[in-house]
């Protein structure tokens, strides 16, 4: 795998050529490098899409995501701007449990701040990111919207870039007596 860095103002880049959009350097990275940086921007993201339907507070396991980046299940592709994080697409890497022989990518998020949005770089990050998950051998990748529940509607720019619909994705709020304690630590 290489390791390449544009400046030493920039993050270090693995196993792929970085790209760039503009003043945007696209790259690959990996989360335990810049995980205080990922954190403010999934809390951004967190605020700005999954409070529409989860009413649990934003605490997210950087733990089970840095173990399950070694083990080769899980990516991080980046936008900076001057150095800066602007933007994420993450993936979760896998070989299917119906096909074993198939790997495949599943989106976990996707998000650009605001003041970078419309500019052109969501599709060279994903061109980007597609690229490098075929190099890793998966041969589908999947993509979500959260439209439904009135985030933004990324379905015809999926649709344009190559993406079909194939299911809807519903989700319950199961309700919990207090008596048998918090399910989030009973396995």
């Amino acid at each position: 795998m290489t390791v390449s860095s544009v400046s030493p103002a920039l993050p270090k880049y693995y196993g792929f050529d970085i790209a760039f959009s503009g003043d945007v350097v696209i790259g690959h990275e990996r989360i335990e490098d810049m995980c205080d940086e990922l954190r403010v921007l999934h809390e951004q993201h967190y605020r700005e899409t999954e409070t529409l339907y989860l009413d649990v507070p934003f605490d997210p396991d950087y733990t089970r995501y840095v173990a399950s980046e070694k083990a080769g299940q899980f990516v991080v592709f980046t936008a900076r701007m001057h150095g800066e994080l602007v933007g994420y697409l993450q993936y979760y890497v896998f070989r299917d449990m119906h096909s074993s022989g198939m790997r495949q990518a599943r989106e976990d998020a996707f998000f650009f701040v605001p003041a970078v949005r419309g500019k052109g770089h969501a599709p060279k990050l994903l061109k980007f990111a597609e690229d490098a998950l075929k190099k890793l051998g998966c041969r589908y990748v999947g993509m979500s919207s959260k439209a439904p529940t009135g985030g933004p509607d990324i379905g015809s720019f999926l649709e344009r870039k190559g993406y079909r619909p194939v299911a809807l994705y519903y989700v319950k709020q199961l309700e919990h007596d207090n008596a048998q304690g918090n399910p989030a630590t009973t396995h």
